[in-house]
């Protein structure tokens, strides 16, 4: 069921990724001939074409995203790898515990007892 789930959903973003890509020609298409003035830092771009900067703006926000999905991805990996460990000196405990012999636990009972 949940390998189905997986291949709907990557159908979805194809999907909203192609209509996504349409939309974004359309607009290069439409807007071919249009030019805009560009105020940036207090510098002054005169006669830009506007799919230039639309361009640029996916551009700089598709980085600006993948580096804080790359910096979330690290995190959660430093993450993965720590309660990995954690759960490694658990298990071992565990282990460790349930090796005790059992005299040593029925001689602590008589002891109480007397």
């Amino acid at each position: 069921m949940d390998c189905k789930r997986g291949a709907d959903v990557w159908i979805v973003r194809l999907v909203f990724f192609i209509l996504l890509l349409f939309l974004l020609v359309y607009v290069f298409a439409a807007n071919s001939g249009q030019t805009v003035d560009l105020n940036l830092f207090d510098r002054e771009f005169l006669a830009i074409d506007l799919y230039l900067v639309v361009s640029a703006s996916f551009a700089l926000g598709f980085v600006a995203a993948l580096m804080g999905m790359g910096l979330r991805e690290w995190r959660l990996r430093r993450d993965i790898v720590r309660l990995r460990q954690l759960n490694t000196t658990q298990e071992k405990e565990l282990a460790d515990l349930r090796a005790l012999p059992l005299q040593e636990l029925t001689g602590e009972s008589s002891a109480k007892d007397a």
